[in-house]
């Protein structure tokens, strides 16, 4: 599978769910729909959650807001 389908397939999750997680290249990436605007990107150097089932803040490694599409945040983060 080559580069584009997949960035359109984790694209599409994120419209349809309004939220994605997934690892890439030992990170940790959560893409959520904001409800002011565009979509909220954060980048953990674990899977780590607390009880609430939210990653842990201390493994936060970068994160950041994202005003266009679906496809335009995952295109961001990778």
């Amino acid at each position: 599978m080559n580069n584009k389908l997949n960035i359109k397939e984790l694209a599409d999750i994120l419209k349809t769910n309004k939220s994605l997680e997934f690892q890439y290249k030992n990170l940790h990436y959560q893409i959520f729909e904001s409800s002011e605007l565009g979509y909220c990107l954060n980048v953990y150097s674990s899977n780590d959650k607390d009880e609430n089932g939210d990653y842990l803040d201390s493994n936060l490694v970068d994160g950041g807001v994202c005003t266009g599409s679906a496809k335009d945040a995952v295109e961001f983060l990778l």
